[in-house]
């Protein structure tokens, strides 16, 4: 088959925003250069994490896609580099010129990449703006969000101006985790990403669901990373909840999430196993699935682009789940 795929989860930091947070040009950022050359950063006080030098590097990028049949890559910040703890004006600031980053490299590898916007999501209202001017001035193929913001989940009226902007856009919306609920008791093995980072984006989409977001929002497109977490491999936990249990039965919602599944979600195929990728193409259907790598971590899978071929399906599903779902949620020749 050929080299065709497009990658929905290829996470990316442009050079130049480093150096400019390096050189104090960015309000509320502090950063600094490690000893091996990565870049340390801190947003209004919060504890420092380091983007490594591949989040912003080619070389190895372009190697990896062509090891692992990509031909575009649709550019997603790193879910902490976001800025959610700044104030908002600081926030829009720093995505406006992070989405600024990402349009550079598309203008300069159009055929190798595509752009989605940061928003500061902490002020859903400047959120909206930037998102509509990252779209309409920037070209950029839609927004990315983390699970929660600052562990603020989506289950208030809260980020309603963020939501109706998306939807008056027609605009893919990427969710990543971060925050993630629980860490303190997941420092061993590694499991705050192996366990935590696929939980809290369960319990973001299930608070979505049972909150009513897709009942306001009808038309909202959201594509869930790391294959939707547990979300579709507990459907009928979450639709059983909505029908008896107290709680889940008070919530606004009109339908059970299995319904929200089928008409608002979108996954990304990492998860690792074809058979797991069989059951969500079964579940979700082949037209709710695009390819995701989750480059540059090694956690990820960047040769998924071979499951997708190994699926017993018929050649018009793995083109889908290949390039032609991206294609059309990402509005692209």
């Amino acid at each position: 088959m050929r080299v065709c795929a497009i990658d929905i989860h290829h996470h990316y930091i442009p050079q130049a925003l480093l150096d400019e947070a390096k050189q104090g040009k960015a309000l509320g950022v502090k950063a600094k250069e490690t000893k091996n050359g990565e870049t340390a950063i801190s947003f209004a006080g919060t504890p420092e994490f380091t983007v490594t030098q591949d989040l912003a590097g080619l070389k190895q990028r372009f190697e990896a896609m062509e090891r692992g049949k990509i031909a575009i890559g649709a550019l997603i910040p790193h879910t902490a580099s976001l800025g959610y703890p700044l104030e908002g004006k600081q926030g829009e600031a720093w995505c406006r010129r992070y989405n600024e980053g990402a349009r550079d490299l598309t203008l300069k590898y159009p055929d190798r990449f595509v752009g989605l916007a940061a928003v500061p999501l902490q002020d859903p209202p400047r959120a909206a703006a930037v998102l509509e001017h990252a779209i309409r001035e920037l070209k950029l193929r839609g927004g990315y969000i983390a699970s929660n913001v600052n562990g603020q989940y989506y289950n208030s009226d809260f980020f309603d101006p963020f939501w109706r902007k998306a939807e008056e856009l027609d605009a893919l919306l990427v969710m990543h985790p971060e925050d993630v609920a629980g860490t303190e008791r997941m420092g061993p093995y590694g499991l705050r990403l192996i366990c935590g980072n696929p939980a809290d984006s369960t319990l973001s989409l299930a608070y979505m669901s049972y909150s009513g977001v897709f009942d306001r929002f009808p038309n909202l497109k959201l594509c869930v990373l790391h294959g939707g977490g547990f979300f579709p491999y507990q459907l009928g936990r979450l639709d059983q909840g909505h029908a008896v249990r107290r709680g889940a039965r008070a919530a606004s919602a009109v339908s059970p999430p299995s319904v929200y599944l089928k008409k608002n979600l979108y996954f990304d195929s990492m998860v690792y196993r074809v058979d797991t990728l069989d059951y969500l193409r079964r579940v979700a259907g082949a037209d709710h699935i695009m390819v995701g790598t989750d480059y540059p971590y090694t956690l990820g899978d960047w040769l998924t682009v071979e499951k997708v071929e190994a699926l017993d399906c018929s050649e018009a599903e793995k083109l889908a789940i290949l390039e032609g779902n991206a294609k059309r949620l990402l509005k692209l020749k």
